[in-house]
């Protein structure tokens, strides 16, 4: 039986899929694109329809097929993966790995009836609707979000027993739990739910607001992690808002629930809350596959600056333009939203940078206290917050801006920055001067990975390739002597990836100078073996032998200088 895998590939052409997540440029027979998983401005992700792969030849080095592409890109694990590809293709699945697929299969299952349930439940409960439409949320957007009730106790727990399903994959699926007395119960009782989806749509959590509830609950829980569910992946309200935020190239980033929801239907759709969680690295890297400004609303209170500082951290190093919405009287965006609409709408257009709301925060305390040690402790805080960001540009208008706030010149600001110790990775360079860089054995990989891969370009130019094999470390003898093998398939992908838009004469004069180096690198390690010869017949007293090899040297050096001037 053909395998899962297979059935879709053949189904899915991978440049067609891949166009509906990113642009794709022709490149020869392939094609190129941005990395979505890095940041850069030269394409170096490359798509080849041939061999149905695709690999980034940049700094996050990624590759593999469609699977492994809707796995990273969408944040879901190989059967989920398996499940949502399989229905794009329209195929039904027949996996091998019945355990696994069942697993999955069964707590999207669980998650869907038990939506379903909270919904019907929902509909019955008048003082609960009215409350919702008193919150200020329509009968749409209650619909369109799918929220529900649910009642507690064991409800839910005998419904789905009466449907069949057991009972601890619906403890694993955190829709119930086993109390002191052995008996099961809802999770969720006496709650407002709100259904917690995936990147594709699927359900797979809940947070629950408590209605009516005692004191000493908490206001709001959400679905423990599980196989499908990990709160520090998944984003509220990303599958209804991903659109819009790629079409503004821009995010606002919320708290809760209610805060997505009420903007929403005021036409703010550009627009997500954590689940549970702060602001996490995986959020912010699917985030800025689609945009470049976040808008962030926290609290003015120590808390929420906290809050604000930490997304500064999270967001600087993945180049975002971060702003502040400052909401004046109101503490939140639902607030807002239901109290007035169009002051909302403005102050999003009008949110200011967020170090500009910083640099108010720390010098209104400084200038209350007039004290010169919270002076310096509050600029190396700021410079500590400023090093984070990743555009150079960037990192110098907001030094000019401190330096005018601060009344400290901008030269001793950035001996201060330079004090400051942070983890900064090397500076890019051309592939050229890595290659001077690198070891002999590191150079002459290097030279022969190129001049193999520039050979995928042009057939004639294999002839070079051949007639100058020897030079050629070992381990590529095999892709010369047969290209077509699978291990030449990142060769062949590299060739788009350096090979650009030269024309043929340019291209087979780099393949000739390539291998002009490799003869010379050859001739080096002759040098090298030759140098050591002459150590050990001196060593012994053989002098005849010293005089020959030294000839040969001589001779070596003479070719070697021949080549290289």
């Amino acid at each position: 039986m053909q395998k899962d895998t297979d059935r879709i590939k053949e189904k899915l052409d991978i440049a067609d899929f891949l166009r509906s997540y990113i642009t794709l440029l022709p490149a020869g027979k392939n094609f190129k694109a941005l990395c979505p998983f890095h940041q850069e401005k030269t394409p170096s992700f490359i798509v080849s329809p041939e061999r149905q792969s695709w690999h980034c030849f940049g700094s996050c080095g990624e590759g593999g097929d469609v699977i492994q592409f809707v796995m990273k890109y969408e944040n879901l694990e190989f059967p989920e993966a398996l499940r949502f590809l399989a229905e794009k293709a329209g195929i039904t699945l027949q996996t091998s790995n019945i355990r696994e697929e069942r697993e999955f299969a069964i707590l999207y299952e669980l998650h869907e009836v038990a939506k379903n349930f909270f919904r019907e439940n929902l509909s019955k409960e008048g003082k609960v609707l009215n409350y919702l439409k008193d919150r200020g949320l329509t009968q749409e957007t209650i619909h369109e979000f799918e929220l529900g009730f649910s009642r507690g106790g064991e409800e839910l727990v005998l419904h789905l027993l009466g449907l069949k399903y057991n009972i601890l994959d619906v403890v694993k699926a955190g829709l119930a739990y086993k109390n002191r007395a052995g008996l099961y119960r809802d999770k969720f009782e006496g709650r407002i739910m709100f259904p917690i989806a995936n990147a594709i749509g699927k359900t797979v959590a809940f947070t629950g607001r408590i209605f009516e509830g005692k004191e000493e609950d908490a206001k709001y829980i959400n679905s423990s992690e599980s196989p499908i569910f990990n709160k520090s992946k998944i984003l509220y309200g990303f599958h209804k808002s991903r659109s819009e935020i790629a079409h503004s190239r821009s995010v606002i980033i919320v708290e809760g629930q209610m805060d997505v929801l009420l903007p929403w239907q005021e036409g703010i759709k550009n627009i997500v809350a954590v689940s549970g969680t702060g602001l996490t690295e995986p959020h912010v890297e699917r985030l800025r596959r689609l945009c470049d400004v976040a808008i962030v609303s926290f609290d003015n209170d120590r808390a929420g600056i906290h809050a604000l500082e930490r997304s500064l951290d999270i967001l600087g190093p993945y180049d975002f333009h971060i702003k502040v919405l400052d909401l004046k009287k109101y503490k939140d965006p639902a607030d807002a939203a239901k109290e007035d609409p169009e002051f909302l709408k403005t102050a999003i257009k009008e949110a200011i940078p967020a170090f500009e709301h910083l640099f108010s925060i720390y010098f209104n305390a400084v200038e209350k206290s007039n004290d010169v040690v919270l002076k310096k402790r509050a600029i190396r805080h700021l410079l500590r917050k400023l090093a984070k960001i990743k555009s150079a540009f960037e990192r110098d208008e907001w030094i000019q801006k401190l330096s005018r706030k601060s009344g400290i010149r901008e030269e001793t600001l950035r001996d201060e920055l330079e004090n400051i110790k942070i983890g900064k990775k090397s500076s890019p360079q051309t592939e050229e001067t890595e290659i001077e860089k690198k070891a002999p054995e590191e150079r002459v990989d290097k030279i022969a990975k190129r001049a193999i891969a520039l050979a995928f370009t042009h057939k004639q130019f294999w002839d070079i390739i051949l007639k100058n094999k020897e030079y050629f470390p070992r381990s590529y003898l095999g892709v010369i002597e047969n290209p077509q093998t699978d291990s030449s398939a990142l060769l062949e992908m590299y060739s788009s990836y350096i090979a650009g838009s030269s024309d043929e004469t340019a291209l087979k004069e780099e393949v000739e100078e390539l291998t002009r180096q490799l003869y010379v690198e050859f001739l080096k390690k002759q040098q090298v073996e030759l140098k050591k010869n002459i150590y050990n017949a001196h060593k012994i007293g053989n002098e005849d032998e010293v005089t020959k090899t030294m000839e040969k040297l001589q001779e070596l050096s003479k070719k070697i200088n021949d080549l290289t001037f």
